[in-house]
């Protein structure tokens, strides 16, 4: 895969988390509306997925434990940080060989955080929080590669 094609994949990587992490947020608090879990279910395309791994219906703990922290599921936010590690990764070096870039640095602090967090922690600030730190890695990426 050529560099600019990877610049794609991690757009795309770093949109879609952010995009979750602002849609748990809202849906998932106290304040969100009745059926607000099953729509987020909806949107993350989760349904199907979260009634083969758990056999109750749907609450905030499983949802959040399902799109934000399953690291096997396409939709999650974890799932989309393991994938930017990787593709960041595979990126050109700019601080010489044998150095990870500040990109590289940020996600991997960013992946191994979520990456122990259990959905208790996963509050709506803290989801507001880590939409914002995944977009950071956007500015360090353009800081780095195009400014």
């Amino acid at each position: 895969m050529g560099v600019g094609w990877r610049f794609l994949e991690i757009g795309r990587r770093l949109e879609r988390g952010i995009q979750i992490a602002r849609t748990l947020s809202r849906l998932t608090s106290a304040k969100a509306p009745d059926g607000a879990l099953d729509m987020m279910l909806e949107i993350g395309d989760s349904v199907m997925t979260h009634r083969r791994q758990y056999p109750v219906q749907a609450g905030r703990r499983t949802v959040i434990d399902l799109l934000a922290l399953d690291p096997l599921n396409p939709r999650s936010i974890l799932f989309q940080l393991e994938r930017l590690k990787a593709e960041i990764g595979l990126l050109p070096s700019l601080g010489g060989e044998g150095h990870m870039s500040p990109a590289a640095k940020e996600i991997l602090q960013l992946n191994t955080a979520i990456a122990i967090k259990e959905p208790s922690d996963m509050t709506a600030k803290a989801l507001d929080d880590l939409a914002h730190e995944i977009g950071g890695l956007y500015n360090s990426l353009a800081k780095a590669y195009f400014g």
